[in-house]
């Protein structure tokens, strides 16, 4: 078999699968994404990057642009009728903090899409659009894909082949994984990105109603368009197929606010709802992530979250493992992400289930009381029984603080110590070595106003030793996705540099 010609090829090219390929890229992997549809879609699928996610943004250098496309705290004003009931603004689990500093945002799937792909394109990564991949197989040294492309057939050759492809996954399917999952046909959705004249784009426009379920119209960020969402009621045996009058019809017996008009849409969708978990996430050399591996209720806007942390958490080792760590490594990806989705699962389908009930209790005013709250936000998400979790307080998300560089006197973050594709190390205390690993940062961390050594920082309100409960005269291992893999004491870095090495730090 001929030599792999590529170390990964990523197929499908949404949220998840961008995240993996800039991700590669910036570790300087050779990694190809195709993507089976001539152009990017358009469709706003999902439209919230909850806090966890942020943060991987900001990892991978786009969170500013994030930031600036999208928005925070958008009001829902609920109707009745054309009789506005209350407006408020939803922010369970969302207010920054010190060690958590990114609210929840708004902003569509193909914006945040477009963001990844220039950062994409500025890592030197390029897509291959009208690419599908018909076969997959595999052998000791690497995977072999056929594809289809407008100029005729093809074959790749890879070391290992990621399927970023969606809820209808070939590569799932040409690997032999499972997808076991649940539909949900009393859960039926019109959804569609239209364009409205006659109402306000500073909040959501929210009605309900026992007899007709849920219409919403919510302003995406940065676009001259809103997604409309509208539940099909349950007695509803055959819903009608989605277009712009239907949708018209719907605003009209539902809403019915004087002087508003649907004027054109751009995507227009008849949602079913599946949750569905794949019973694997590797078939040896074959992973998947995103929708590929599970597909969720979109209540608590935690299904493209998921997805980005999925690809996050196998860059660095599939990145580790091309450059000689223990191929072992690889198992821990489905060890880690495989109950995090079974936990998204059913929190998504309870929410999903409450705010319907609550509707047909006739209290949809409060219907989106707990659909976000500490869970959704990805923060809690820890690895505490992951074989890279090493002892006491290890397999949790390494928090941010606020200190001051002692060397140059400039506001620094602990985050911003941390970006990059390394491994970090926190010194609370003292810390000496002659010699260290090239892909290790290591930083003290003191309360001392007048250090002024070089890569140190200043705790100077407490911040960084309240985040990370300490006292001082430890040590704080952090992997390149920003889990905490070990806490020791300071004397035994030595230990420290050991557990890390074997879990593919170089």
């Amino acid at each position: 078999m001929d030599e792999p010609a590529i170390d990964v090829l990523i197929i499908g090219s949404g949220p998840a699968g961008l995240t993996l390929a800039c991700d590669l890229a910036r570790r300087g992997v050779g990694c190809r994404i195709v993507e089976r549809a001539e152009r990017p879609s358009t469709a706003s699928r999902a439209k919230t990057i909850q806090p966890r996610a942020l943060e991987v943004a900001d990892d991978l250098g786009v969170v500013e642009r994030v930031l600036k496309d999208g928005a925070v705290n958008i009001p829902t004003r609920h109707y009745d009728r054309d009789r506005v009931i209350s407006e408020a603004v939803e922010v369970a689990g969302g207010t920054p903090t010190p060690d958590a500093p990114h609210p929840p945002i708004w902003l569509s799937q193909p914006k945040f899409e477009q963001i990844l792909r220039d950062r994409l394109t500025e890592l030197g990564g390029t897509i291959d659009q009208g690419t599908t991949v018909a076969g997959l197989r595999q052998d000791a040294d690497g995977v072999t894909a056929t594809a289809e492309t407008a100029a005729g057939r093809c074959v790749i050759r890879a070391r290992y082949a990621v399927g970023a492809d969606g809820g209808r996954s070939i590569v799932r399917e040409q690997a032999g994984i499972t997808l076991n999952g649940t539909s949900h046909p009393d859960q039926r959705w019109h959804l569609g990105d239209v364009r409205i004249d006659g109402l306000s784009r500073h909040c959501q426009h929210l009605w309900t109603s026992p007899e007709h379920g849920i219409l919403s119209l919510f302003p995406l960020p940065g676009t001259d368009l809103w997604q409309f969402q509208a539940s099909v009621p349950a007695d509803e045996a055959e819903p009608e197929a989605p277009s712009l009058e239907l949708f018209r019809r719907i605003f009209a017996t539902r809403a019915g606010v004087p002087g508003v008009r649907i004027q054109d849409a751009e995507w227009l969708s008849l949602y079913k709802i599946n949750v569905a978990l794949a019973d694997h996430y590797r078939a040896g050399r074959i992973f998947l992530a995103g929708d590929a591996a599970h597909i969720h209720s979109p209540a608590g806007g935690q299904g493209m979250n998921t997805g980005v942390q999925d690809a996050y958490n196998l860059g660095w080792k599939l990145a580790a493992v091309l450059d000689g760590a223990d191929p072992a490594l690889l198992d821990t990806y489905e060890l880690e992400r495989r109950p995090v989705a079974e936990a998204v699962l059913g929190d998504s389908t309870a929410r999903l289930y409450r705010m319907m009930r609550a509707v047909g209790d006739g209290a949809g005013a409060s219907m989106q009381r707990g659909l976000t709250d500490d869970f959704t936000t990805g923060l809690n998400i820890a690895y505490p029984d992951s074989p890279l979790s090493a002892g006491p307080g290890a397999g949790g998300r390494a928090p941010d603080a606020p200190c001051r560089d002692a060397a140059t006197g400039r506001p620094v973050r602990l985050f911003d110590l941390q970006r990059g594709p390394h491994w970090t190390l926190l010194s609370f205390g003292t810390t000496t070595a002659d010699q260290l690993p090239s892909g290790l940062r290591v930083f003290r961390v003191t309360t001392d106003p007048a250090a002024t050594d070089p890569d140190t920082v200043i705790d100077t309100d407490g911040h960084a030793h309240r985040a990370y409960d300490t006292h001082g005269g430890e040590l704080v291992l952090i992997r390149p996705d920003g889990y905490i893999a070990a806490r020791r004491p300071a004397h035994d870095l030595l230990a420290v540099l050991a557990l890390a090495t074997a879990h593919g730090l170089r």
